[in-house]
């Protein structure tokens, strides 16, 4: 037997380990889930909105760690997504998404800038020909939409020179004189924008027929760039400027779980208020449209909480259903009092049966005239071959029949009886030339 001592021992043992497993079950549920995201240049608004999304989200308790990654831009989100080195990443609408993408929400509005010099002589894109163009890096979804544009206009690459560099490099070549027009594609009020223009002598380029690119790539639509967008007085624009806007999306790799995707689209909108007023910007976040209208289907764990006050389909459909409901209740009553009516004559004629039944019974209980009782049993085989009639044409029922057979077998016994009787009372009397079928 264990010493006093020992057993103490004992029992503090198992009491650490039991601590200790408890503590490591509670850091496990405890543990964050770690979310990365591909946010594009660090100086673009999607890698500042994303930055303060980050900063927001991650003070909260709510079991989300999130990092932001400054990568080159939408081409480069969309391999980082699609090689499953990031959970989320924002995406240009117009360029091309991976199967293995799915979305999350709409961040903000991007508009087609081209910025040219006042005296440079060039009021639509197609006079860019024999001029140099400053485009953005080929890393970015920008850059194709700028040869998406050309291609429109029947420009070609020997048509100018285009002059891939970053916003910074862009900025300055252009305030050297050294390219003639800048391409961006860039929210409203573009803070890279507003430092190229400042107080310089500057124009912005209206990007006519939206309405047609759209029809070549349906991210696009018709927009404008607000009167006043990058400088109050003199307004510039001088007025609203037509162009071609799209989506910049917040999308997600599919393999991330719904569960995970739903909490992080409840966090976002919930603390969006907290956002908005730390980047303005973040006002234009807005839910996912419709899948058929979207040029990215929703990840489900997103369409889940984006539906979560939607009604259901009974009760979207509330007229149609009461509509139908009425019709099924006056097609039922009247079927009900169809089968009423049917088993009512069926009552009335199984009754004509045992009433006629009844009869005979009555008839042949004192009766001593041989040819009347042949008459009775005669008028039972006739009723019976009316029953089974009916009963073949489904006129009655299976369980009617029964009935029926026990009462007419019962009227039979008696008729034989009475004729049995009969013959041993008046031996020879069923010698006698009789009617056959005569009934009463």
């Amino acid at each position: 037997m264990l010493s006093n001592w020992r057993v103490r021992v004992l029992l503090v043992m198992v009491l650490w380990v039991a601590t200790v497993m408890a503590l490591v079950l509670w850091m496990s549920g405890r543990q964050d889930q770690r979310i990365s995201v591909a946010a594009g240049p660090g100086s673009s608004e999607t890698f500042i909105l994303m930055s303060t999304i980050a900063d927001v989200l991650n003070n909260m308790d709510n079991g989300l760690s999130i990092e932001v990654f400054e990568t080159g831009g939408t081409a480069e989100n969309m391999e980082l997504l699609e090689t499953g080195q990031i959970d989320i990443a924002t995406v240009q609408a117009d360029s091309v998404i991976p199967e293995e993408a799915m979305g999350v929400a709409r961040l903000y509005p991007d508009a087609y800038h081209l910025v040219v010099g006042a005296e440079s002589g060039i009021a639509h894109f197609s006079q860019l020909r024999d001029h140099r163009v400053a485009i953005p890096p080929d890393s970015s979804a920008q850059h194709a939409s700028f040869w998406f544009l050309a291609d429109h206009y029947g420009l070609g690459a020997e048509d100018f020179t285009a002059l891939p560099m970053s916003a910074s490099a862009a900025n300055f070549a252009m305030l050297q004189g050294q390219v003639d027009a800048v391409f961006r594609v860039r929210a409203p009020g573009n803070r890279r924008i507003r430092e190229l223009i400042g107080g310089n002598i500057m124009e912005i380029v209206p990007i006519e027929q939206s309405a047609a690119l759209s029809l070549k790539q349906p991210a696009l639509s018709s927009g404008y760039i607000p009167k006043g967008s990058y400088r109050g007085h003199p307004s510039l624009p001088a007025e609203d400027l037509p162009t071609a806007v799209l989506d910049r999306l917040l999308v997600v790799s599919e393999e991330l779980t719904p569960e995970v995707v739903y909490r992080f689209t409840q966090e976002l909108f919930d603390a969006r208020s907290d956002i908005v007023s730390r980047y303005p910007l973040a006002g234009f976040i807005a839910p996912l449209n419709e899948d058929s209208a979207s040029s990215v289907p929703a990840h489900p764990g997103a369409r889940r909480y984006y539906d979560r006050e939607k009604p259901g389909i009974l009760a979207q459909n509330a007229r149609l259903a009461s509509a139908a409901l009425y019709a099924i209740v006056i097609l039922c009553t009247g079927a009900v009092a169809i089968r009423a009516r049917w088993l009512k004559t069926r009552r009335l004629r199984m009754g004509d049966f045992n009433t006629r039944l009844m009869q005979i019974a009555e008839g042949a209980r004192s009766n001593s005239n041989y040819q009347q009782l042949l008459g009775h049993k005669n008028s039972l085989m006739d009723i019976l071959e009316e029953v089974v009639g009916d009963l073949d044409a489904e006129k009655v029922s299976q369980e009617e029949f029964e009935h029926f057979s026990f009462t007419w077998q019962a009227v039979d016994a008696l008729v034989r009886d009475q004729i049995m009787m009969l013959n041993v009372a008046t031996p020879g009397v069923a010698d006698k030339p009789v009617a056959v079928g005569v009934s009463t």
